[in-house]
Order: C-alpha cells, then sequence, then structure tokens
C-alpha cells in the first residue's frame, strides 16, 4: 500500500511578509473604493465586481498567512513550510487577485498604494 505524504513548500519570511502587506493594502483601498463607488447611480457593476474580488482575495490570502505564521514551521535557514493545501490555496488566490487588479488597470483603476 502507498504511503499518502503531504508535499511541502517554503517561501521566505521576507515574502510571507511582503504578500501580507501587499494583500492588507489592497484590502483597505479595494473597501474604500468600493464605498465610493457603490453610492454613485451610473457606478460600473464589473468594477465593483473586480474590487469585491480584491476584497475577498486579499482577506482570504490574510487569513491563510496569519494561520501559517500563527502555527510557523521554519527551516534552518528560516523559510517558512507550507503544506502543498495551503500553498494551492495561496496560489488561487494570488492569481485571482492579480487577475482582478489587472483589469482595474484597463478601467484606470489602481488599488495600490502611492
Amino acid at each position: 500500500m502507498e504511503e499518502n505524504k503531504d508535499k511541502a513548500f517554503t517561501l521566505s519570511v521576507e515574502v510571507v511578509y511582503d504578500i501580507l502587506n501587499d494583500v492588507q493594502d489592497n484590502f483597505e483601498i479595494a473597501k474604500e473604493l468600493l464605498t465610493l463607488y457603490l453610492p454613485v447611480e451610473n457606478h460600473s457593476d464589473y468594477a465593483c465586481f473586480l474590487l469585491s474580488e480584491i476584497l475577498w482575495t486579499s482577506y482570504s490570502t490574510q487569513k491563510i498567512l496569519e494561520k501559517e505564521i500563527e502555527s510557523a514551521v521554519l527551516t534552518e535557514d528560516k523559510q517558512f513550510i507550507v503544506l502543498e493545501e495551503s500553498m494551492m490555496m495561496l496560489q488561487s488566490l494570488l492569481l485571482s487577485r492579480q487577475g482582478a487588479c489587472n483589469e482595474l488597470t484597463k478601467l484606470s483603476i489602481s488599488v495600490k498604494k502611492n
């Protein structure tokens, strides 16, 4: 019988905190922009959808990373060990967030901090 072994990945502490800071910034900016767009009578539903996507993916990414930090397992060279399931969720969320950011840029809307 074959053993079921979980794959693991490593992320540097610097990368984890860079991603965390970036998604926290995106979350706050998207939330603020949504509060500005929604009351406007002729708001763009598509822009609101994209801002909601960024809000959700940023929040979800933040929660996963906070959980990883809380239960951190570090290698000798200070790399976070992340299980495959968490890594796949992070990749999916970050790709979705980036896609939404790219689409907003086409609409001349940015969720990046100046």
